[in-house]
């Protein structure tokens, strides 16, 4: 790798030339990754002024084309993302059609736009398997109370059935639980929620699964829920 990157002193290269070398770099690592039996077409020059390739030549206008909108830091995320999509549709074929090519245009930034939703919803989500190893009870119990506040000033009643089954159907729920205004563990707890969801499955509704929470519960705490939002077991 160091010895691939001498060429940007070799050659002279200009500071957009250098990132879109480098831009060739990963995307000829990253095509031997997600694509271990794909055979390259389109590489760097092994010998020679590697700005005449053609992969050069995509990068290039990579660089170029988000200049200012795509972070250095996300470049590889956003040829992952290009290569994952594509080998997704190639129906299990040799994925001949996937060359650099598909790292430009407005296709690609739809395809990106896609599948970074998709990567920020999974990371967000995984976020308390670390956190819930040290998240106390107390911690857990303040968050219930609050969500019990926030929902009371909301209806200005204690939630009933009809009020959690329409701000599920108008989508407030989902709003109030990604915003972080209503607590996972309401989601996971509450008898009208599960009733309002008619039988669709939590992570269908909520876009990602809110059942990693789970490992966070035990008697003590389900047990001050149900006193908090005691309408509901009645």
């Amino acid at each position: 790798m160091v010895q691939d990157l001498e060429k940007i002193l070799e050659f002279k290269m200009t500071e957009l030339e250098s990132k879109a070398y480098k831009l060739a770099l990963i995307w000829e690592e990253l095509v031997k990754t997600e694509l271990p039996k794909h055979k390259i077409v389109t590489s760097l020059k092994k010998k020679g002024d590697p700005r005449k390739s053609t992969l050069f030549k995509y990068t290039y206008k990579l660089a170029t084309e988000t200049n200012g909108l795509l972070p250095d830091a996300e470049y590889r995320l956003y040829i992952t993302a290009q290569l994952q999509i594509l080998k997704a549709i190639t129906d299990g074929k040799v994925h001949a059609r996937i060359s650099p090519e598909c790292i430009v245009g407005d296709k690609a930034w739809r395809r990106w736009k896609l599948w970074k939703s998709r990567y920020d919803k999974i990371v967000e989500a995984k976020k308390p398997e670390v956190a819930n190893l040290s998240a106390s009870d107390s911690k857990i119990i303040a968050e219930i109370n609050r969500t019990k506040d926030f929902l009371v000033k909301q209806f200005g009643h204690p939630p009933t059935q009809d009020d959690i089954t329409r701000s599920i159907k108008e989508k407030f729920m989902v709003k109030w639980i990604s915003i972080n205004k209503v607590c996972p563990y309401y989601a996971i707890l509450s008898p009208f929620l599960k009733s309002a969801l008619n039988g669709k499955p939590i992570e269908h509704v909520f876009l990602f699964d809110l059942t990693i929470y789970q490992t966070s519960l035990n008697d003590a705490i389900i047990s001050h829920f149900r006193d908090v939002f005691s309408h509901e077991f009645a």
